[in-house]
């Protein structure tokens, strides 16, 4: 049995990094906002909700965070325009360190902002999903994805470097 902590205001990447190491099997997060944006860095944004509450639960509880960019209000997230808008959501199964490589390429998502990983969580830099054999940053080792054809890679070290892979 483990407590879970009560994650709310917490960095992401630490709230992520912090929850692996007291054994939580998988953490998800989901924009807070109506924008559905994807998380490039776990590192800008900050927990606002989680689910479940603080308490003692066992080794396999799935930790679900509510988050919004790290400048942004929690009780006021940004609310979409006419337009439409990105992909929201992610999962890590692992926590990391910043920093790293990335890789580009692939092309973009669609999709609502549910708990679990979708299309392109995890995008490049420049925005761009992951194809497998490409750079993947210190702070996504350990995670899951999809990409663009919405097959599951994890990144993790692979031939001499963090890599995604299937």
């Amino acid at each position: 049995m483990e407590t879970v902590t009560d994650y709310t205001g917490w960095n992401l990447r630490k709230a992520v990094a912090d929850a692996r190491g007291h054994h939580v099997r998988s953490v998800s997060y989901t924009d807070a906002s109506e924008l559905r944006r994807s998380v490039v860095h776990t590192s800008n944004w900050k927990v606002c909700k989680q689910s479940p509450a603080v308490g003692t639960y066992g080794t396999s509880t799935k930790l679900a965070f509510t988050i919004v960019e790290a400048n942004e209000s929690c009780a006021h997230p940004p609310r979409a325009a006419s337009s439409g808008t990105s992909s929201s959501g992610g999962s890590s199964t692992s926590g990391g360190s910043s920093g790293g490589s990335s890789g580009s390429g692939g092309s973009t998502a669609t999709g609502g902002g549910s708990t679990t990983t979708q299309v392109c969580s995890i995008r490049s830099n420049a925005g761009n999903c992951y194809r497998a054999g490409q750079f993947c940053r210190k702070a996504d080792v350990g995670a899951t994805t999809t990409d663009a054809a919405g097959r599951r890679i994890t990144c993790g070290y692979q031939s001499s470097a963090n890599r995604w892979h299937y």
